[in-house]
């Protein structure tokens, strides 16, 4: 009598491994039939969450994964800002690594995210438990801050393949040390209420003057290029962004910065809301995202 294959000895513990989990999910529904607290499944997170580097700097940061069982492949994609951070390389972890047939592990880098898969090769089960799934390498391009989001993970099942493992994410963040930001009243008008054709008889001046204060509390050392971006949108839905101009600005510095809106004319009558966020730089190449953003609004009446 010819003995029985290993193909066959593993599709035998594959059907009892389905008809185990069929209880198992059925034990699951009576308990929570029951109101009663089940434990968190699969984790999939940044390590570490929060990274704190200059421009200039080469760091890494490891996509893990903690509490899954029986995970033979996964697929994740995490993002970033791509004004202040560059990834260079990365890696395939353990996690699956070490599988009797190896892995096949692929990695797509675009410009603000990465798409990374990874499989078990060979019919063997998956892996329980925690690992690094894999590590990314960025290079610092510029002062500001950014999140490291798990925008898409997918971890499968060794005994069903269509069969997705429940879990949760948990991103990362990214800053430097170096920040510019509005402080105090941070951002006014000149006129909370401007008349238009007042301001023509007065000094024929009829631009809207938008003032800022920003400081710059980096590190010592760190001088940063400033300025402040004003979105002002009329109660019609009419949208104008205005600037200052961009400054150097010390560590520990104040400045006011302002911006004209203008020439207003009586067609320029409304109510207006104004957004003003600071934007700063190391380099003068990237821009840095707003830290701190301020509102106000004014009048305009002819």
């Amino acid at each position: 009598m010819a003995g029985i294959s290993y193909a066959e000895k593993v599709k035998g513990v594959r059907e009892k491994k389905l008809k185990w989990l069929s209880l198992v999910l059925m034990l699951a529904a009576s308990i929570a039939a029951m109101n009663v607290a089940i434990a968190p499944g699969a984790v999939v997170s940044v390590s570490p969450s929060e990274n704190v580097y200059n421009p200039g700097d080469v760091f890494t940061v490891d996509i893990n994964i903690a509490g899954v069982t029986d995970c033979y492949s996964w697929g994740v994609k995490v993002s970033w800002e791509r004004d202040l951070l560059v990834a260079t390389a990365v890696t395939e972890g353990p996690f699956l690594m070490y599988q009797p047939d190896g892995t096949a592990f692929i990695s797509v880098i675009y410009d603000d995210y990465i798409d990374v898969g990874c499989t078990t090769l060979g019919d063997w089960f998956g892996v329980s438990g925690d690992g690094t799934l894999m590590t990314i390498t960025f290079e610092v391009m510029d002062a500001g801050t950014s999140p490291l989001e798990i925008f898409y993970s997918k971890l499968l099942d060794s005994g069903d393949p269509s069969l997705e493992i429940s879990h949760t994410v948990t991103d990362g963040n990214f800053e430097t040390p170096q920040v510019a930001r509005l402080v105090k009243k941070s951002a006014w008008p000149e006129h909370h209420h401007f008349d238009v054709s007042v301001q023509q008889a007065k000094d024929g001046n009829t631009n809207q003057t938008l003032y800022s204060k920003i400081k710059n509390i980096s590190p010592v050392g760190y001088d940063l290029h400033v300025y402040v971006a004003f979105e002002v949108v009329r109660d019609d839905g009419a949208v104008t962004t205005v600037t200052t101009d961009t400054v150097v600005v010390p560590p520990g510095t104040e400045l006011g910065l302002t911006a004209d809106l203008g020439p207003l004319t009586e067609l320029d009558a409304g109510k207006y809301y104004v957004s003003a966020s600071c934007h700063y730089s190391y380099y003068e190449t990237y821009w840095g995202q707003w830290t701190k953003m301020k509102t106000f609004s004014f009048a305009v009446v002819a």
